[in-house]
């Protein structure tokens, strides 16, 4: 492992607990952002502080702890991943629709159906950890993830799925692109029409929650493709050689984790204003300052009659 480090893992826990907490303030405060993506950028925060908690919980637990404790602790670790390619794959559709279908999509991503989904999500990384440690599994006396031994069959549907999560961002990503150039076109010859002006809309809406899903695909496939690597060998050396990668690019998610609330300030203009009002806490008059700004500002996204009914 990369962080068996107490000190380290302990101050990359705290970090991350400080931060995430500090954007789920953020983010609930910014009633005025897309219900939609409001609910998706909250649950990818949650995924990021139950990260940051398993970290500080990993560094006060016993090495040689029992079994019991130890899978309980990689059913958390299995729900903060499982729900953070879910939630990205959601965003990914959720923006395919509403360039899809612009005057339908209130209908079909509403609030209630969003919270469903996020819910579903969580009891999928719930169950998905009894689904890929069913399959010979082993008991080691030390509890790090990477001596759990997993079956063959097991480990290759366990990064088979994530690759195909991975596989569906980067397709509708592409798709996405080729319509906001099709789109681009058509507005030379019918700017004023009510379907082209919500998909000018959503187009500025793409493009800042690319620079989300972008940065965590970025991030998590070099782990993914070197798992699959080692599930799909059978050159037990060779795949024994690429542990340490695999492990090493494993940290990558983590840092993925300390990017997030960072990208939703940078991109989200009233989470940006959001984020300076809670900075300046012991400054009145800068306070004032971005308080005003933020009202005088016009929403990063236009909110309709179905979402203003729904929030209230």
């Amino acid at each position: 492992m990369v962080m068996q480090n107490d000190s380290v893992t302990i101050t990359l826990g705290v970090l991350l607990v400080i931060i995430n907490i500090f954007a789920l303030g953020v983010l609930a405060s910014c009633q005025k952002m897309m219900v939609q993506i409001r609910l998706m950028a909250i649950n990818l925060s949650c995924t990021d502080l139950l990260a940051g908690v398993l970290l500080i919980a990993d560094t006060f637990l016993p090495v040689n702890i029992s079994l019991i404790s130890c899978r309980t602790l990689l059913v958390f670790w299995d729900m903060a991943v499982v729900v953070s390619y879910c939630t990205t794959t959601v965003l990914s559709v959720d923006r395919y629709i509403s360039m899809t279908f612009p005057l339908r999509y209130h209908a079909l991503m509403n609030k209630t159906r969003i919270n469903v989904i996020m819910g579903l999500a969580w009891g999928v990384g719930f169950i998905f950890h009894f689904v890929r440690f069913a399959d010979e599994f082993e008991k080691y006396t030390v509890c790090i993830p990477h001596l759990y031994h997993q079956g063959k069959f097991a480990r290759k549907i366990d990064v088979t799925l994530f690759a195909a999560s991975i596989l569906i961002n980067v397709i509708l990503n592409i798709v996405i692109f080729r319509k906001i150039i099709k789109i681009s076109r058509v507005s030379r010859t019918n700017p004023l029409d009510q379907n082209f002006r919500n998909s000018m809309e959503n187009i500025r809406i793409f493009i800042r929650v690319l620079v989300i899903t972008g940065t965590f695909l970025f991030l998590y496939t070099p782990v993914v493709i070197l798992s699959m690597i080692i599930s799909y060998s059978n050159d037990k050396k060779f795949a024994l050689s690429l542990t340490s990668w695999a492990s090493l690019a494993g940290s990558l998610c983590v840092l993925n984790s300390f990017i997030n609330p960072f990208l939703y300030a940078w991109r989200f203009r009233e989470c940006r204003y959001q984020f300076l009002i809670a900075l300046c806490y012991c400054s009145k008059e800068r306070r004032e300052h971005y308080k005003s700004k933020k009202k005088k500002s016009y929403v990063t996204y236009v909110i309709s009659s179905r979402d203003v009914a729904e929030e209230s």
